[in-house]
């Protein structure tokens, strides 16, 4: 993959004439964009005006993103040009080559001034990026309100965008046909290129303590049961090598802060919600039962072990064989992939992610 040059610039200056307002103004107003843009800056992707002013709310074209994609990824031209409207001597002519046959939604013509929609972009980009769409669109369509908006020829692509962590929605919705800024073409960009960016690691040392763990739990008028198991999650963090707050949040979230309430029974010891080998719906005898609370805390962890790809401890229940034989079981690295892999909804790992860090303050 190689590094791109010079993509989205307003009259270019040079990295040397970036400014120290600048720079404020991207922790003042994009302050969720400034790791992506500082790596589109150091690698010349992204460029300012002769006030060093980055405009990162401007739009780009679709030139632009010819650009950046077929520098970033290396793409090669296959074939003759096809648009109507692209000249041999107009600068954006090898991109627009190079680009076509990563275009899901491609016509006659290239229309290289045309502002680019975030659905196009997003679907480009995991084309371009060696990519291919998911078979479905099952989990983009659960997860946002508005996802019956994209176009049909982006769907399973945006799927690919979307369980990738690479576009994320903003209150339940997506926005597919809002243009595209130059902050978000950053953020997109640097997402696939460093994978690990943004996101919270599952596995490593505890960053909580117990005492504020069930701290936390009080204060979210938890039942004694699960205040109490907090010192087995621990125990286990330690054992498994899993951040044992990551898994007591999610408990947290499963069970209601151990109060239940729905098909899973206190009685049952599953503290994650985890169903029985051929559950078809979601009902009590869908749900496996533990021997003890202990058992129930070390089979959540066997569980999670399933999804990033660790040994699990001792006799292993039957589900945690069913995981084993989906295609991302052992990838599943960060708190943020959860979302549509434990649960359908996306937004299911940053709901952990949020009580986590809430835990923090206690």
């Amino acid at each position: 993959m190689k590094k791109a040059i010079s993509i989205i610039s307003a009259a270019v200056i040079s990295l040397s004439s970036f400014t120290a307002l600048a720079q404020n103004n991207i922790e003042k107003d994009y302050p969720w964009a400034a790791e992506s843009v500082q790596y589109c800056l150091d690698n010349g992707i992204l460029t300012g005006d002769e006030t060093g002013d980055l405009k990162l709310g401007d739009n780009i074209t679709r030139a632009q993103m010819a650009k950046i994609f077929t520098e970033t990824f290396d793409l090669k031209a296959k074939g003759t040009i096809t648009f109507d409207d692209v000249m041999e001597d107009r600068w954006y002519y090898p991109y627009a080559v190079a680009i076509q046959n990563y275009m899901p939604k491609k016509t006659d013509t290239f229309g290289q001034g045309e502002y680019v929609t975030r659905e196009e972009f997003a679907a480009t980009l995991v084309l371009a990026a060696g990519q291919k769409a998911a078979t479905s669109y099952t989990i983009t369509n659960y997860s946002f309100d508005d996802a019956d908006k994209v176009d049909d020829a982006y769907k399973n692509l945006l799927e690919t965008a979307v369980v990738n962590l690479y576009l994320r929605g903003d209150n339940d919705n997506i926005r597919p046909k809002d243009l595209l800024t130059r902050a978000e073409a950053c953020t997109f960009l640097y997402r696939v290129v460093n994978p690990s960016a943004d996101k919270t690691s599952i596995t490593g040392a505890a960053e909580v303590t117990v005492k504020q763990a069930q701290n936390w739990a009080r204060a979210m008028g938890a039942d004694e049961r699960f205040i109490n198991i907090a010192p087995v999650y621990w125990k286990y963090g330690e054992i498994f090598g899993i951040r044992p707050e990551v898994m007591y949040a999610q408990a947290g979230k499963e069970t209601g802060y151990g109060k239940y309430g729905g098909a899973v029974l206190p009685e049952m010891n599953n503290w994650a919600g985890i169903k029985t080998k051929d559950a078809d719906g979601d009902e009590t005898e869908d749900h496996e039962t533990f021997a003890t609370p202990d058992d129930g805390v070390r089979g959540h962890y066997n569980h999670m072990s399933a999804y990033v790809g660790i040994a699990p401890v001792g006799q292993v229940h039957d589900r945690y064989n069913v995981v084993l034989t989906i295609a991302w079981a052992g990838t599943v690295k960060y708190v943020e992939q959860l979302g549509g892999r434990w649960c359908p909804d996306i937004n299911y790992g940053y709901e952990i992610l949020d009580m986590i860090n809430n835990m923090k303050n206690y």
